[in-house]
């Protein structure tokens, strides 16, 4: 029987980078560490980070929170948008 190999992330790093976001990951010890980052057209920018024992793990941390960043900024400008 074959065993399964550890999932790498590399394609929610993938779609991180279809996203618009640039990740750098390292490692530190027996973790690997990333931290993401997204320019926004008005001149802001977005961070992401996160701290894993495996490069999956670490690329699923990343992406969840780009997905609730992206969350959090459309009900901020969506609210905004209500209020005017």
């Amino acid at each position: 029987m074959a065993t399964r190999a550890r999932p790498t992330g590399e394609i929610l790093h993938l779609w991180l980078r279809v996203l618009g976001w640039q990740v750098e990951t390292g490692r530190d010890g027996d973790y690997v560490v990333g931290v993401g980052t997204h320019f926004q057209a008005d001149g802001g920018t977005l961070r992401i980070g996160g701290c894993a024992r495996g490069e999956g793990e670490l690329a699923l941390q990343l992406f969840e929170q780009a997905m609730l960043t992206y969350t959090r900024v459309y009900d901020e400008a969506l609210d905004q948008l209500t209020a005017a």
